[in-house]
């Protein structure tokens, strides 16, 4: 395989002086109705070979949300549909793939990121920012008890320890030591 040379590539707005309608997407889409695009879809993913590809990637590790958007937006690059289309048709074609699967024995996972830790890690949010517009609110000159353990709970969320809590470091003694 040749490597490029530093000049082998496009200038900049080569993109732009090509002929406007020379791709796929820039023509007027082959199905406009949702319903079509929908039937499109499920007419073409119901086959053992594509199902048996997607189980693999499953299986693999993959989750089912990319692989649902690459497949609408691979109809999009063609001009079979519009982006909206695309997105409408989306929740059909996920849960169809995902029942599918689920058929052939395989554990589909929708999301890479976890649902339960999405919702403690909102919360703690709602959480610090309550906590927060509390303490901006009580602007007393010498804070009470709860106050006090207020700002230490918020410190502790935060990821900074608290005054108190913080430790003593010990300075440096001996020959190399500068003072």
């Amino acid at each position: 395989m040749p490597i490029a040379g530093p000049f082998d590539r496009p200038i900049p707005g080569e993109s732009l002086t090509g002929e406007p309608g020379n791709n796929p997407w820039e023509q007027p889409a082959q199905m406009s109705d949702a319903k079509d695009v929908a039937m499109y879809y499920l007419e073409r993913l119901n086959d053992d070979e594509i199902l048996s590809d997607f189980a693999a990637m499953i299986e693999a590790g993959a989750t089912l949300a990319p692989i649902v958007e690459t497949t609408y937006l691979q109809g999009v690059m063609r001009g079979l549909h519009s982006l909206d289309a695309g997105l409408v048709v989306a929740p059909v074609l996920h849960a169809f793939i995902k029942q599918s699967l689920e058929d052939m024995g395989v554990k589909v996972r929708d999301t890479a990121e976890n649902p339960q830790k999405r919702a403690e890690k909102a919360e703690m949010q709602r959480f610090l920012m309550v906590a927060n517009s509390m303490l901006d609110r009580e602007t007393a000159e010498t804070p009470d008890a709860g106050e006090e353990m207020m700002e230490a709970m918020i410190a502790t969320q935060e990821g900074t320890p608290a005054e108190e809590e913080a430790p003593q470091e010990d300075k440096p003694t001996g020959l190399m030591a500068k003072g």
